[in-house]
């Protein structure tokens, strides 16, 4: 069975259409450059596609119809590149430090003909006037610098998605000024989607 094929069968449970096949492409792509440019750990690809794929497609059921969304620390593109996948009336932005994780960020971009673009730039020097509807963040720490940075990047009724573990998230409902909802990420045991927006009462 080739690796295309595979991954379509992983992904049949959780995917359909043209998403389906542009999911399975990004997988190959992410396990080809994976394995020379260390992008993210797994053990096989039923891990790659359950741990990585699925847990990031977990934000898709609450994001709207349309929409602009802003990945930070992108790295391999997750959770931002199946979210846009799964939402192609999404925009979508993929913001990444690194050079290499840049470059395959957009190769992908590229190949799976996403509403995207991604910038080689840390958060703190992106310069984006836009406000953002939802703005990611997996695996990053910092939460609180981050947090008042998003603040005034954000649309009315906008927020900012934390994929992060139990702890996290108990410390995510002591930052003031916002309002945490938390649901469970199918890939870790404790792992958790923090869905934050900021509230002024």
């Amino acid at each position: 069975m080739t690796a295309r094929a595979e991954f379509l069968e992983l992904l049949e449970p959780h995917s359909c259409g043209a998403e389906h096949h542009r999911l399975a492409l990004y997988a190959e792509l992410l396990e080809r450059w994976a394995a020379r440019h260390n992008l993210v750990r797994f053990a096989d690809r039923r891990e790659l596609v359950g741990r990585h794929l699925v847990d990031a497609l977990a934000g898709a059921e609450h994001m709207g119809r349309a929409g602009r969304l802003l990945d930070i620390g992108s790295g391999a593109g997750l959770p931002g590149i199946p979210l846009l996948v799964a939402r192609p009336e999404w925009r979508g932005c993929l913001l990444e430090p690194r050079q290499k994780r840049w470059a395959f960020l957009r190769l992908v971009i590229r190949e799976l003909g996403l509403n995207a673009e991604a910038e080689c730039v840390r958060y703190q020097d992106f310069r984006g006037v836009e406000p953002w509807d939802v703005i990611t963040m997996r695996a990053v720490g910092g939460h609180p610098g981050l947090l008042d940075w998003s603040r005034e990047k954000l649309s009315a009724g906008g927020g900012v998605w934390f994929w992060t573990t139990e702890g996290a998230v108990d410390e995510l409902r002591g930052q003031t000024g916002w309002r945490v909802l938390s649901s469970p990420l199918p890939g870790l045991e404790r792992g958790r989607l923090a869905r934050l927006q900021p509230c002024f009462t």
